[in-house]
């Protein structure tokens, strides 16, 4: 099949995105008929999408990613049943005596509840507080959506990071994370700056306890943390570790029927969505075409910001018309592993593709996060995005100054 039929095969199947999206359909379904559109359109024999199916359950990354995303799945329903994460939140409240603080903390925490569309835990919180203290809705929508978003940048078992893993085996995801942290100290300087500063609010003193809040909030947040050291001692995948943060869960909630509501709280739909996401996968890396187009562009002109301005378009234009950063980065990550690119230069190349799907995703009116926050505060996308009009423009700075950073 030609370059371009194949370009155009892409572009057709990913366009039904928003167009099923309106018909309120479940992503993960939206995501299977892509990829049926997408086997279809792009001639790939009925043996080679076989293969690709094989592949996506024989590939030891990708089966590690699928069983992690499942314990991930479990570990946030049970916290939530178990309203773990509202302990944290109601210790917070007792020891922080400022409603601006607790406005960005509250979504930052709901936020380790890897789900999607997360920003629904928070936004009653958000929106309660936001009232108290006289806040257009448009704000409180903002506030909750941006704050929501840091732990994706951070916790290597977030979906994100671990479709990184997946796709580049070799690389430190730590190291990885540790870039992301630049980033992330521009997002929440400048999300303090243009959404938090300016509150006027006059906070009544509280009685507290402060040692024991403490003691409290190191508890309640341990199933969230004791994967992260337990793989840090042992090497061990984060479907291994993650079985502590279950057995921390059990021993912080109420045990009653503790198996069936952890069997309930498999999320079927993030495990397939992620499946999907893999065969896609696997279809556009036997698109000899599309590939070497991705080869022949950089062959032409193959000067370190070309390539920077490639990836970053390429994954900001997936990341913005899914709506999903996951699918963004499981496109462009495997062209990306097709260059010749070692060292600092891939670390730079992966960064840069995390940050720009991260874009497209976050202001995308099909992220599900901001669907749903929209629509709990009776807030319109127009009204949100002039919320934006500041912020998104000086965050789109903070990104070429950290590529910069990081490029020289």
């Amino acid at each position: 099949m030609s370059m371009v039929n194949e370009v155009v095969a892409v572009l057709v199947s990913f366009s039904f995105i928003p167009i099923l999206t309106r018909k309120r359909i479940k992503f993960n379904h939206i995501l299977l008929i892509v990829a049926a559109i997408l086997a279809l359109s792009s001639g790939i024999s009925y043996k080679a999408f076989g293969q690709a199916v094989l592949n996506v359950f024989s590939n030891t990354s990708s089966i590690t990613t699928i069983l992690t995303v499942l314990m991930v799945g479990i570990l946030g329903g049970l916290m939530k049943h178990y309203k773990i994460l509202d302990v944290v939140v109601d210790t917070l409240m007792e020891l922080i005596n400022d409603s601006k603080k607790i406005l960005m903390i509250i979504p930052a925490i709901m936020g380790l509840l890897v789900i999607p569309g997360g920003a629904l835990l928070s936004a009653p919180f958000v929106n309660n507080i936001g009232e108290d203290i006289k806040l257009s809705p448009a704000r409180r929508a903002a506030i909750n959506l941006v704050f929501r978003h840091i732990a994706m940048f951070i916790l290597p078992y977030s979906t994100s990071l671990l479709i990184v893993t997946a796709e580049m085996p070799n690389l430190n995801i730590f190291k990885l994370i540790g870039m992301n942290l630049l980033f992330l100290l521009f997002l929440v300087n400048l999300g303090y700056y243009f959404f938090i500063r300016d509150i006027k609010v006059e906070d009544t003193p509280k009685d507290k306890d402060v040692w024991k809040s403490l003691l409290n909030i190191l508890l309640y947040t341990s199933p969230i943390y004791v994967p992260i050291v337990i793989y840090a001692i042992t090497g061990w995948p984060f479907y291994i570790t993650l079985i502590a943060s279950v057995f921390m869960v059990y021993l912080l909630g109420d045990k009653k029927d503790f198996a069936k509501r952890t069997l309930k709280s498999i999320n079927w739909n993030i495990v397939l969505t992620v499946v999907i996401i893999f065969i896609i996968k696997e279809i556009i890396l036997n698109m000899e075409g599309l590939l070497g187009i991705f080869n022949n562009m950089l062959n032409v002109n193959n000067s370190m910001l070309f390539i920077m301005l490639v990836f970053f378009i390429s994954s900001f234009f997936f990341g913005y018309i899914t709506g999903n950063q996951t699918a963004a980065l499981a496109i462009i990550l495997p062209m990306l592993s097709q260059l010749n690119a070692g060292g600092n230069l891939l670390y730079l190349y992966v960064f840069i593709t995390f940050i720009a799907s991260f874009f497209g995703y976050f202001f995308s009116p099909l992220h599900l996060c901001q669907v749903f926050t929209l629509e709990y505060m009776r807030v319109n996308t127009a009204e949100l995005y002039r919320e934006y009009k500041f912020y998104l423009p000086s965050l789109f700075v903070a990104a070429l100054i950290s590529f910069l950073i990081f490029g020289f």
